[in-house]
């Protein structure tokens, strides 16, 4: 294993555009750092870095405590799994899993031996045999990830791996995977293609919005305190209102399209008589027949895979974690938690 700090990297085009813009963080021995943003954001592009394949205009890379910064990719013992099926054709399964450590001059009894523990970790022994284009998508992948790990690297590397699979299969592939690596005890980055990916697997998590660093934590710090609501839509399902912070003698009032909900963070005191943006995941609503407040069924949806509710509320659609009437029924509701950001999109309070 090792450790990886990247220190004020930047990235560049030859045409002058920003792709990575000061980016600073470290990733300690057997941790799994998870960087997230939409496309664009350099995501990928901090991957390639660390792995060596592209270079930086700025900052440098290290492992442990030495300066990688200019050391080739064959040199960095990293293992590496893009979205592309980059499987050589004219090897079989086995041949392609097996290729890292013929180069490295392994014997192939050895080989053979690494190759079929990595096989029946991944649950591919079936198809070792196998040429690529037999392949589907899904065990396609398995074998680049076989051909990755069977050499233990110390860093295992993976941008949007799972892009081009199914729900299904992806579902299945990260939970394999992710505890394969996990047991392996190796430093790993992944840029998943779905940020909601993040919030399963990450020890922490790197937000990232056009090139510069916006948020790391752990998973439950971001989905709960967010830095802006950016990085609030990056990790998880959440819904958005427009409203206002009123002031009396005990505290504040959040008011919106239909609802007025007491508050009393201090921080709400520079936003009276501001518009603010009150953001709702779906547990943050709840049903209460008796209450005041009322809201539209509107839909059943699916966010990140579950099934909520859709009501109207607020002056907008929103999602419920609680499964509610028919649709165009008329529910009680109670706002129990909730985060408010200011008309910068900045986090000002978590509220419940």
């Amino acid at each position: 294993m090792a450790a990886i700090t990247l220190e004020g990297v930047g990235r560049k085009t030859d045409d002058g555009v920003t792709i990575l813009d000061d980016v600073s963080f470290h990733v300690a021995e057997g941790e799994l750092v998870v960087v997230v943003g939409p496309s664009g954001s350099g995501k990928t592009s901090i991957i390639r870095l660390i792995a060596g394949l592209d270079k930086m205009t700025s900052g440098a890379v290290f492992f442990d405590d030495v300066d990688f910064t200019s050391v080739q990719t064959a040199e960095r013992d990293v293992g590496i799994v893009f979205q592309e099926h980059a499987l050589f054709p004219t090897h079989t399964a086995r041949g392609n899993v097996g290729f890292p450590l013929k180069v490295r001059s392994m014997s192939n009894d050895d080989i053979r031996k690494r190759v079929d523990a990595e096989a029946r970790a991944l649950g591919i022994g079936h198809i070792m045999e196998r040429w690529p284009k037999q392949l589907s998508a899904g065990h396609q992948q398995l074998v680049q990830m076989a051909r990755a790990m069977v050499r233990v690297p110390n860093v295992l590397l993976l941008a949007e791996p799972m892009a081009h699979l199914d729900m299904p299969t992806r579902k299945r592939l990260r939970r394999d995977c992710m505890e394969l690596q996990r047991g392996y005890g190796v430093t790993r980055g992944y840029a998943p293609n779905d940020p909601a990916e993040a919030l399963c697997v990450a020890d922490r998590i790197v937000a990232l919005e056009d090139g510069r660093l916006r948020q790391i934590g752990p998973p439950e710090e971001l989905y709960a305190r967010p830095a802006d609501a950016h990085i609030a839509w990056l990790t998880g399902p959440i819904s958005f209102l427009d409203a206002g912070v009123e002031r009396d003698s005990d505290g504040y009032w959040i008011v919106g399209e239909g609802f007025r909900v007491r508050a009393w963070p201090p921080e709400l005191g520079r936003q009276v008589n501001r518009r603010i943006t009150v953001g709702i995941r779906p547990e943050g609503l709840r049903l209460v027949d008796d209450s005041t407040v009322r809201a539209l069924v509107d839909s059943p949806s699916f966010e990140s895979g579950t099934p909520v509710t859709r009501v109207r509320f607020g002056g907008g659609v929103v999602a419920m974690a609680e499964l509610a009437a028919e649709r165009g029924d008329e529910v009680g509701v109670s706002l129990d938690s909730f985060l408010i950001f200011d008309d910068a999109e900045r986090l000002v309070a978590a509220v419940g």
